[in-house]
């Protein structure tokens, strides 16, 4: 397929959130490693927030809107959609940083001391071989469900969720004629199968053992249901579903998703926590649809800054964890203590680091791949 076969569409706004989701990440594993590696950290203030899971939950939202809004596009444009080259796109995009990714993880960096988490590290050798068959088979959220994490990849397992959403999404989005009644069903048999096996597994029905506790958390990890959310949102862009976007674009109801953000978590009843993601992924949506879609949206998130960093954003979230691990060691050997003047240099240079490594990355390492994208591109995202 040539550059001219290409339609284009552009939603302004993404990549600065984009961006914003891959810091709130980071901020948390900062605090997370601090603790790993000995030394005192605020988690526990940040875990009342659950800047960590916003990020992640962000991720899951605006990757089901934005694939399925390019889909229903590609549909539109074409009458079908190419399968094949869906996935040769998604592996073209993902699978070369994820799989640099797991090599530095399993055979690089646990040679160098300095690179070491301790908790983690006595974990390594034991776990090591069905950890890596999992990592390789796309399935390292089920390797975090069975064992501690892999040492600077345990943020892989987001990764594995959308592969494994994707897997099965452009197929029934193809063989569909009704796309809001396949969302409605998908969503119903998703969170119907997770609060069946959480109520069967909470009234002792099935045995509580650790391969059923690993399953729970494996299936609490595996968050299609935010990625079909996602995609109610792209349906009612694209449909121009009026009843729904009147609610949406509504001043009130975008002011009330962005103050409650922050905010659920601390103020939300435990009985909730299970769920909680739900209402995040609604109000993210809404958040996206007001700054990428409405007319009155958030303009000031688009511009040449946000823009670079949200297209480095994948690489990002998947290099901080060894950068962080890095500074944190090599400031704790300088000044031999983490203060405040210490603390300040750990968030500057794991932040100005991650961003140095995202973008020799994209431009040496990941634009190899995504070169040979357009020749299976449809529909683009990007600027017309």
């Amino acid at each position: 397929m040539t550059d001219k076969s290409q339609y284009s569409v552009y939603l302004p706004g993404l990549n600065a959130m984009r961006f914003f989701a891959a810091f709130l990440v980071i901020v948390t594993h900062i605090e997370l490693l601090k603790g790993q590696l000995g030394f005192s950290n605020s988690l526990k203030f940040l875990e009342q927030f659950n800047l960590g899971g916003l990020g992640v939950y962000f991720f899951f939202v605006l990757s089901g809107f934005l694939i399925t809004y390019l889909l229903i596009h590609e549909k539109e444009k074409t009458g079908t959609i190419k399968i094949k080259a869906f996935y040769i796109r998604r592996l073209l995009r993902i699978w070369p940083l994820y799989y640099f990714i797991t090599l530095l993880a399993f055979f690089i960096l646990p040679n160098f001391e300095m690179m070491e988490v301790p908790w983690l590290q006595q974990f390594y050798h034991s776990n090591f071989t069905v950890n890596l068959v999992l990592f390789l088979l796309m399935l390292p959220n089920l390797a975090l469900a069975l064992n501690p994490a892999v040492a600077h990849a345990g943020q892989l397992w987001s990764i594995g969720v959308e592969e494994q959403f994707y897997l099965i999404w452009p197929v029934l989005f193809k063989r569909t004629n009704n796309l809001l009644r396949l969302l409605i069903l998908l969503f119903v048999v998703v969170v119907g199968i997770k609060v069946l096996f959480i109520l069967l597994l909470n009234s002792n029905t099935i045995p509580s053992s650790e391969n059923m506790l690993a399953l729970k958390k494996f299936m609490a990890m595996s968050k299609f249901e935010c990625m079909i959310i996602g995609a109610f949102g792209a349906y009612g862009v694209k449909y121009n579903s009026k009843k729904m976007l009147s609610i949406v674009y509504h001043p009130i109801v975008f002011g009330i998703s962005l103050l409650s953000l922050p905010l659920m978590n601390y103020f939300s009843p435990e009985i909730l926590n299970d769920a909680i993601h739900l209402p995040y992924s609604v109000m993210f949506i809404v958040i996206i649809l007001n700054v990428s879609t409405n007319n009155k949206g958030l303009m000031l998130l688009e511009n040449k800054f946000f823009n670079f960093l949200g297209k480095i954003s994948y690489g990002l979230y998947m290099y901080h964890m060894m950068i962080v691990v890095f500074v944190i060691q090599m400031v704790a050997k300088i000044h031999g203590e983490i203060g405040v003047r210490e603390n300040i240099l750990i968030y500057f240079c794991s932040v100005g680091l991650s961003i140095l490594v995202a973008w020799l990355s994209y431009e040496y390492f990941e634009k190899l791949f995504l070169k040979l994208k357009p020749k299976f591109t449809i529909v683009k995202s990007g600027k017309i």
